[in-house]
């Protein structure tokens, strides 16, 4: 009699869980757009310098016109702007991880245990002697192995769990997360002062990403003592981001070893969470993909990161100009893979992700790679 009641139950929560799946289905509707066929286009140019700035967990519905966010408003008014760009999926570190690599690694954890093991753009840099620096704003040496920094939490403290005063965390440092990188990775490694030393000097390297620290970002600390940006605040996370922009670009595009070849890619990893998860609505929003998104398998629900701004500032480009091109973060790894005549990793040689073409125009040679 008991096996047949839980026979009976198993076969109720998979009634219900294929329920849950068609009502979702019925509320997300279609979610893929049509992707952008590029058979022929201009082939981009070489560029001297690439700087990828990665902000956290804002869409561009919540920046667009707002007026903690005047000068992220006028980069999207005068430089490249995709307003049709997503997060690759949720949550944040996923996304970290798609853009240096190609992949998100099957993973939807915040988890800075993980490890990935699939070919990254640095590795690729490498070998074709390419110079690349990770910028880890408050890392307190090139080194560093710990999953937060400050950490005063108790040691027995789950990993996943943010001290409410920390500034670095690991999960926002894809480049501690690929055991292929841990020999040469404190070579290339330096926090927000060095890097503006070596602006001021002109000597940058040819990739640069730069993670902000958590109050910069805007992803905000953990609420508790020491919180200096709590998360429970969101107009000071956007009015914190917004001026770290405004002091950081300014720095990049007048240090002296920019040129007009030299390209800022500036993005939000993910959109925010939505105001209601029950409004099909804003769950649509939040669950929109790009092209590569990950699919729930059979139920074919795409788990996309939402739209964010995607804002390229390349000076040999007609600017402002706003673009209406389907794509996520692989683009962003396949047009710069694309200029330095890299090959193509994961998602990236995917024939429906994009190569951000429309923003580097100055090339007439066709290419049909």
């Amino acid at each position: 009699m008991a096996l047949r009641w839980v026979g009976r139950l198993i076969v109720g929560l998979i009634g219900l869980a294929i329920l849950f799946v068609l009502v979702l289905k019925v509320i997300l509707g279609p979610q893929f757009q049509k992707p952008v066929v590029q058979l022929a286009r201009p082939r981009l140019p070489y560029f001297s310098h690439v700087v990828v700035i990665m902000m956290e967990n804002h869409g561009d519905k919540i920046l667009y016109n707002n007026p903690q966010a005047k000068y992220i408003n006028q980069l999207m008014n005068t430089w490249g702007f995709d307003t049709n760009y997503f997060g690759v999926t949720h949550v944040s570190l996923p996304n970290y991880v798609a853009l240096l690599s190609g992949s998100t690694g099957g993973t939807h954890s915040d988890s800075p245990l993980q490890r990935f093991h699939q070919m990254s753009l640095p590795q690729e840099l490498n070998q074709a002697k390419i110079s690349w620096q990770a910028v880890m704003e408050s890392i307190p040496s090139p080194g560093f192995n710990g999953n937060w920094y400050p950490d005063h939490l108790p040691k027995n403290t789950a990993p996943i769990v943010p001290p409410p005063d920390a500034l670095y965390a690991k999960k926002h440092n894809p480049f501690a997360l690929f055991p292929a990188l841990n020999k040469s990775r404190p070579d290339h490694t330096i926090n927000l002062t060095q890097f503006r030393h070596e602006l001021s000097s002109g000597h940058i390297a040819q990739f640069t990403w730069i993670t902000p620290n958590l109050c910069h970002d805007m992803h905000g600390q953990a609420s508790g003592p020491g919180a200096s940006c709590p998360t429970s605040n969101p107009t000071l996370l956007i009015e914190n981001g917004n001026h770290f922009l405004q002091q950081l670009i300014p720095e990049i595009i007048h240090s002296p070893g920019w040129n007009s070849h030299s390209v800022i890619f500036l993005t939000w990893d993910e959109t925010n969470d939505p105001t209601n998860f029950l409004s099909p609505t804003d769950l649509r929003a939040y669950l929109a993909p790009g092209p590569e998104a990950p699919v729930i398998p059979v139920a074919d629900i795409a788990i996309g990161g939402g739209k964010v701004p995607l804002l390229v500032l390349y000076g040999r480009h007609p600017h402002p100009l706003r673009v209406n091109l389907w794509a996520d973060h692989y683009s962003v790894l396949k047009t710069i893979e694309d200029s330095w005549d890299l090959p193509y990793l994961g998602h990236a040689q995917d024939a429906d992700v994009p190569v951000l073409t429309p923003f580097f125009s100055e090339k007439k040679t066709s290419s049909t790679r």
